[in-house]
């Protein structure tokens, strides 16, 4: 693997990771306050043309970054319709305060 291989496979890693407390959250606290179901369903659509062209060219880290993104867009898509309408405590607590 090639030096510009590794920083593309490093940085699809770190949008791997950063993606962890959302899903985290989402899940453990069944809250889906302040989710864009809209957005996640375009990203997630956006992410498998985006790796469908990395593919394509054969573009390792852009391969390993649209898989991470389409697992992780469509875990927050689908996780925020099942608990659509359903906010933790501390949400709650936010949303009385506004």
């Amino acid at each position: 693997m090639d030096g510009a291989t590794m920083i593309g496979m490093a940085g699809a890693l770190i949008s791997g990771y950063a993606y962890i407390p959302q899903i985290t959250h989402l899940i453990k606290e069944r809250c889906s306050e302040g989710i864009s179901r809209k957005a996640f369903a375009l990203w997630f659509a956006s992410s498998i043309l985006v790796t469908i062209n990395a593919i394509w060219t054969q573009s390792m880290a852009f391969i390993v970054l649209g898989l991470i993104q389409i697992c992780a867009t469509g875990l927050i898509f689908y996780f925020s319709n099942h608990y659509r309408g359903q906010m933790c405590l501390y949400h709650h607590v936010v949303e009385k305060e506004r």
